[in-house]
């Protein structure tokens, strides 16, 4: 019998508050430290104190990437330590979806071009109406989304995003000819901490936290998030939001 098995739902839920206010406070604890490292990191790699050979560039670089991906993790237990407690505050306003793609987009366009995967955006059955939506959390979604498509996506590989409308709904669509999900890993894709294997061998260092916030926060905006895959051959994940 599994420990948990034994303790009533009241312990459960005490244990689990616990947690979260370790991982919140440990999480606000870091931040600080953290951000010093962010800043000191981007006026040496600026050079503004002076000239570096480029042997401790590359390391200044390694020590910024690194803190980069330990202040996104803390980020990502941040965010499921609030969805946990019922606390996912909207700000709702109307939005017009293909206009936050583009601003995505446009700040992709470097990463895109570096890792060589090309990109095309379509509307379909346009033109978009507004919707009601907080527009950081819906950022935050198709940034997951797209960040996922071209980290999992070999090089001269493509990624197509679409946005249709029907009559109560907008669907937003990320595609992408990347490495696909396998089969026994896609009931598990949106739980928390879960990694699928190949991606495990692809990218050793994600958390598994990304696509369990994107689920949590098209719920909270009263949509769903769905997916289709066949590994080797690519994904599509697609979520709807509804229409003002």
């Amino acid at each position: 019998m599994k420990f948990t098995n034994i303790l009533g739902s009241g312990e459960r839920a005490n244990i689990e508050n616990i947690q979260s206010d370790f991982v919140s406070l440990a999480s606000h604890q870091l931040r600080t430290p953290l951000s010093a490292v962010k800043w000191f990191s981007e006026i040496l790699i600026g050079q503004k104190q002076g000239k570096l050979n480029p042997k401790q560039l590359y390391y200044l670089r390694e020590i910024y990437r690194s803190n980069e991906r330990a202040i996104s993790l803390i980020n990502d237990l941040l965010d499921v330590s609030r969805i946990q407690e019922g606390h996912i505050h909207l700000e709702l306003r109307d939005t017009y979806v293909e206009k936050v793609i583009e601003e995505i987009l446009d700040s992709y366009s470097t990463l895109l071009k570096s890792n060589k995967v090309s990109i095309n955006f379509e509307i379909i059955n346009g033109p978009l109406p507004k919707i009601e939506a907080d527009q950081e959390k819906l950022k935050r979604i198709i940034i997951n989304l797209l960040s996922n498509s071209i980290k999992y996506t070999e090089a001269q590989g493509k990624i197509r995003i679409t946005v249709e409308k029907d009559t109560t709904h907008l669907t937003v669509s990320v595609t992408d000819s990347g490495i696909g999900i396998p089969k026994k890993d896609q009931a598990n894709i949106f739980k928390k901490f879960f990694r699928s294997t190949n991606v495990i061998k692809m990218s050793p260092d994600g958390s598994g936290l990304g696509l369990f916030i994107t689920k949590s926060l098209v719920d909270a905006m009263g949509g769903k998030i769905s997916f289709r895959s066949k590994e080797g051959e690519g994904t599509t994940f697609y979520f709807t939001l509804p229409i003002k």
